[in-house]
């Protein structure tokens, strides 16, 4: 089966479980970062054994960046939760100049000399550090609780005879993996898909090899882009390259139910995976 580039849109975090059912259908996705060195472990391990591939089109700052994600989170934790923290920013406009020295202002301050406003590509990658962020706690929480789940429905079961070795209790979805991926979890790009995606094109419009397929996990974000960007059309039929990229059942490979878009006026190929249980 050949296999063809694809992007994961528009997130920079990623399970191992969505990774490996993108890989299956497609070969290993790319996946943007907007700093060096933040992807978590477990995806620098997935990037090693070329299952994803982690790419950061936009380099510089890299520090200051990180400093000021890392004061703006305290500071959200200080005065808010990191989740209404992270929608105040994007509702303020991450992408405005002028809401870029508001937080130089607010964040900053202690007597150092106030730096000039940042471009809107850095609130863009300082935005996508937050979500990255904001997207592995909310995976690490998932997977405590299902572990939990899971515990107390071994107990029960064994309360009632049945032993631990009934398979999966009533309540529990699965096997979870360890980066913090599940097997049913809830529309990642649900919360903020405006502002993730106006965010994910800054670093795709300046990445010379962005792939044309973009695969999602996430029908918040089809939905969002249908809505808010570009008007979306199913096509007739995929182009030649997509058609070569797809499983062949018959030889029994992996082949997720998948639906396709394209953006009208840009070529671009959305792809929507089916859910991470199949």
């Amino acid at each position: 089966m050949n296999k063809i580039t694809t992007a994961f849109f528009p997130f920079t975090f990623i399970s191992e479980r969505w990774a490996a059912k993108t890989c299956a259908c497609f070969g290993p996705p790319v996946v943007y970062q907007p700093a060096d060195s933040v992807a978590p472990p477990f995806m620098e391990d997935l990037d090693r054994q070329g299952r994803i591939i982690l790419r950061r089109p936009v380099h510089g700052d890299d520090q200051n960046l990180m400093d000021l994600a890392r004061q703006y989170q305290n500071w959200g934790q200080m005065h808010q939760k990191h989740a209404a923290a992270m929608k105040s920013f994007a509702e303020a406009g991450f992408y405005n100049q002028e809401f870029a020295q508001e937080i130089s202002t607010e964040i900053l301050k202690g007597g150092k000399d106030e730096p000039a406003a940042p471009d809107p590509v850095f609130i863009a990658r300082l935005f996508l550090l937050m979500a990255q962020e904001f997207d592995r706690q909310a995976a690490e929480l998932e997977n405590d609780l299902a572990a939990t789940d899971h515990t107390a429905q071994q107990m029960f079961a064994r309360i009632r005879g049945q032993g631990s070795d009934s398979g999966p209790a009533a309540g529990f979805s699965g096997d979870r993996d360890a980066s913090g991926g599940s097997a049913a979890p809830e529309d990642p790009g649900g919360y903020m898909p405006d502002a993730r995606i106006r965010a994910w094109l800054r670093l795709a419009e300046r990445d010379p090899d962005c792939p044309k397929i973009w695969i999602t996990s996430s029908p918040a974000v089809v939905a969002a882009v249908d809505e808010h960007f570009e008007t979306l059309a199913i096509p007739d039929r995929l182009p030649e390259n997509v058609q070569a990229g797809l499983p062949d059942q018959a030889a029994g490979d992996f082949h997720p139910e998948m639906s396709f878009y394209q953006m009208r006026d840009s070529g671009r190929i959305i792809g929507l995976l089916g859910s991470a249980e199949a």
